[in-house]
């Protein structure tokens, strides 16, 4: 429960401040606006920026945009298009936002729960998240909007993402997914066996005065006989 309370205060800090925040990153200048998902205070976003692998000519899937990275730069950088969404509407408009202002075209974005608003007619090369790492009760309430990007309740959430999300990948696509140290690995693995996907370790990583190690994997459909 301490580790809960003080993600909590963090989450409760980062909106103690002066809204609109503006930020260069990236080659962009970005603006976070309030009620979004903490970058100052999370900083997993540029990690996840910073070790992307190539995406040229790509059309990306990216769940949980927040303010707009990592999403914004791939585009920016090769990808065909990217369909940014997030549970939160605020996070929704914040990224379209920072792609009007950057002169980004070919980004959309959409107010959605996962997958519940995607058109499963649509295919993807790659569909990424950098998912909420936290293990909490099945039982959790969460008490904001917040914390859905903070916390997984039995990993709920996750294991909907890795049932639901290989529907939606091309023949040669995968999942790209952003899961901390933090997170229950022994679930992890438990979800990914029982779906029957193959997971890689892409990259990992940390940065000073941080404590969790960054992690990127790569998931694939199992090749029948494999």
């Amino acid at each position: 429960m301490r580790e809960l309370d003080r993600i909590r205060r963090r989450l409760d800090r980062s909106q103690q401040r002066s809204f609109p925040l503006d930020m260069q990153e990236f080659g962009m200048q970005l603006t976070v606006n309030e009620g979004v998902f903490p970058p100052e205070d999370f900083q997993s976003w540029r990690w996840i920026t910073e070790n992307f692998p190539p995406v040229g000519g790509k059309n990306i899937l990216e769940i949980g945009c927040g303010f707009g990275l990592p999403g914004l730069y791939l585009a920016k950088h090769g990808a065909q298009s990217v369909l940014s969404c997030d549970i939160n509407p605020k996070a929704v408009a914040n990224t379209l936002q920072n792609a009007a202002r950057n002169g980004i075209q070919n980004v959309e974005a959409l107010e959605s729960d996962i997958f519940s608003n995607i058109p499963f007619n649509r295919k993807f090369d790659i569909i990424f998240w950098n998912c909420p790492s936290n293990y909490v009760p099945d039982d959790y309430e969460y008490r904001g909007t917040l914390e859905r990007g903070a916390f997984d309740p039995g990993y709920r959430l996750l294991n909907r993402f890795l049932s639901e999300g290989p529907e939606l990948l091309t023949q040669a696509g995968s999942i790209l997914l952003g899961f901390g140290s933090n997170g229950r690995d022994d679930i992890f693995s438990e979800i990914i066996a029982a779906q029957e996907l193959d997971c890689k370790l892409l990259a990992s990583g940390t940065y000073s005065q941080v404590s969790v190690t960054y992690r990127l994997f790569t998931i694939h459909k199992k090749v029948p006989g494999s």
